[in-house]
């Protein structure tokens, strides 16, 4: 289970430091901010996805590492390798298969018959969506608090008439 959380790391700091390797190759998909499709009669091998969706109408024989998009895949085709997911709902419709293990985090997870011959590891819980979120929640929780304390602030009593002597 770690190593296959390292290599979905790996593969996800892949696509910033050697994008324009992957995209040279005809078989990997590398895709940000867009929409990933393998065609009919297209075979894949790696794909990593941020901020975009995959549909697999075709055949992938490697590993699907994405963040923030979906991931659809049509009846009776095929993932060879493994699927990582973070905040990513996953969807296999009827027959479609794995070959390796499924991972995902923050996402919902449907299938209709579908087969993963390798673990499952499914947490759908939208705290994971949370974390790379955090510092902008805590930037903003600090603003929030800034413009509350000065809104509703108490006034200064007026000062005390003995207090300031005037010469």
């Amino acid at each position: 289970m770690h190593r296959l959380m390292m290599f979905a790391v790996v593969l996800l700091l892949s696509c910033f430091s050697a994008g324009d390797a992957f995209a040279d190759s005809r078989e990997d998909h590398v895709g940000v901010g867009n929409h990933v499709v393998v065609g009919e009669d297209e075979t894949a091998d790696d794909i990593v996805c941020l901020f975009c969706d995959v549909t697999v109408h075709g055949r992938v024989t490697g590993d699907i590492v994405m963040a923030f998009g979906s991931l659809h895949v049509d009846e009776d085709k095929s993932i060879g390798g493994d699927v990582v997911a973070f905040g990513t709902p996953i969807k296999l419709k009827k027959k479609a298969s794995v070959g390796g293990d499924l991972v995902t985090f923050g996402g919902s997870y449907e299938e209709t018959a579908a087969t993963v011959h390798g673990d499952r590891v499914i947490s759908p819980s939208p705290l994971w969506i949370l974390v790379p979120l955090a510092p902008f929640l805590f930037i903003g929780g600090l603003i929030w608090l800034l413009v509350h304390t000065i809104r509703n602030r108490t006034p200064m009593p007026p000062p005390y008439p003995g207090r300031y002597h005037r010469m």
